[in-house]
């Protein structure tokens, strides 16, 4: 009774109303290789936290948790959140939220990491692993690897014929590995999955390169920004936002399935990178981007109508309902959060090799 007492208080201190007040030391979100050791098993912990806190929707497609109150709320607007004007919005006020229940449901007290993917994507090779090699896949300080056994996948399932696959099996390593982390949403009523992963290099290297940053965040106006962050349902073209979703997720994987990506805790850290490309834009004009929205309200409808500054969007139970324009303020009367300066850059080659520099002392 007390854990749920709390929990509702932490819930409460979470809604739109509660968060009225000004924005005072935001917390600095860093690259996750800019945390020390000590600092990503706190976050580690804190993920592992809400997945054995009570889920907050009413059971929502079979949540069973909290950390599943997340997936499940994002699998329900999923038809209504991608190829929008408000898909950069919607994703940071969710991220925002899960970063908020990280620090006042399990007492976390940092800020929410992300994962600049631009640091190891190569310009030069496809096929390179060196992305996956590096510290965010770790056993022990990251997320564990890849799935395995590799499973071949039907036409069904591989709709788009992507080709390169290394995995689609459950993950075997970290923390969030087969036997220790389950997933429920969108299963039947009593079951569970593992996390799913299933590498694509490919994909991973040409849709996370600097350069295809560099083009997204030079839009010269919100609408032109919003349509390059998501480009088009293709594979044709490269796009940052299926960058991880795809290069990691693959055909099998849990962070390539549109729906239930959130089963997958790198979709914070991927979504939190693509918030900090939106940031980043708005620093180019910011007393201009701290009020302009643009983009169609209905998925892909370009010539229809667009979304306003007075727009509001709802992430259902797990936090009060927002407006567009109250969303665009990092720091204003709903969100409260920074981005750590200087922050790590890719380099010209696109890639690095060894570890980054972070100049923290690993504990």
């Amino acid at each position: 009774m007390h854990v749920t007492k709390l929990l509702s208080l932490a819930v409460l201190l979470l809604t739109g109303e509660s968060l009225a007040s000004q924005c005072k030391n935001p917390p600095q979100r860093k690259e996750w290789r800019q945390l020390s050791k000590s600092e990503r098993a706190d976050y580690l912990n804190a993920v592992t936290c809400l997945a054995h806190k009570p889920d907050v929707t009413g059971g929502l497609q079979n949540a069973t948790n909290l950390y599943q109150s997340f997936e499940a709320t994002h699998s329900e607007q999923t038809p209504s959140i991608h190829w929008v004007g408000h898909f950069a919005l919607w994703h940071r006020y969710f991220t925002a939220t899960y970063e908020r229940y990280l620090r006042e449901a399990c007492g976390y007290k940092g800020a929410q990491p992300y994962w600049n993917w631009a640091l190891d994507a190569s310009a030069t090779d496809n096929s390179s692993m060196a992305i996956f090699e590096t510290e965010i896949f770790d056993s022990d300080y990251g997320f564990g690897g890849n799935g395995k056994p590799f499973l071949p996948a039907t036409a069904a399932e591989n709709p788009f014929n992507l080709t390169g696959r290394t995995g689609g099996g459950c993950v075997q390593d970290g923390p969030f590995r087969e036997g220790k982390f389950f997933l429920n949403v969108g299963q039947p009523k009593g079951e569970s999955d593992c996390l799913r992963r299933d590498w694509i290099p490919w994909i991973m290297n040409y849709f996370a390169r600097q350069s295809i940053i560099d083009h997204v965040e030079s839009q010269p106006d919100y609408t032109s920004f919003a349509r390059a962050l998501e480009n088009i349902p293709s594979f044709t073209q490269p796009n940052i936002h299926g960058s991880g979703h795809f290069g990691v997720g693959g055909v099998l994987g849990t962070l390539g399935n549109s729906a239930h990506s959130p089963g997958d805790p790198l979709f914070y850290m991927h979504h939190c990178n693509l918030d900090r490309v939106l940031w980043n834009w708005q620093q180019k004009d910011l007393p201009l981007r701290l009020h302009q929205v643009g983009g169609p309200i209905v998925p892909l409808d370009y010539s229809g109508q667009n979304v306003t500054l007075d727009f509001e969007i709802n992430i259902g139970k797990l936090a009060g309902n927002a407006t567009l324009e109250q969303l665009l303020n990092t720091q204003g009367d709903v969100l409260c959060y920074d981005y750590f300066s200087p922050q790590l850059a890719a380099p010209q080659d696109g890639g690095i090799h060894g570890k980054p520099g972070c100049g923290c002392d690993d504990k």
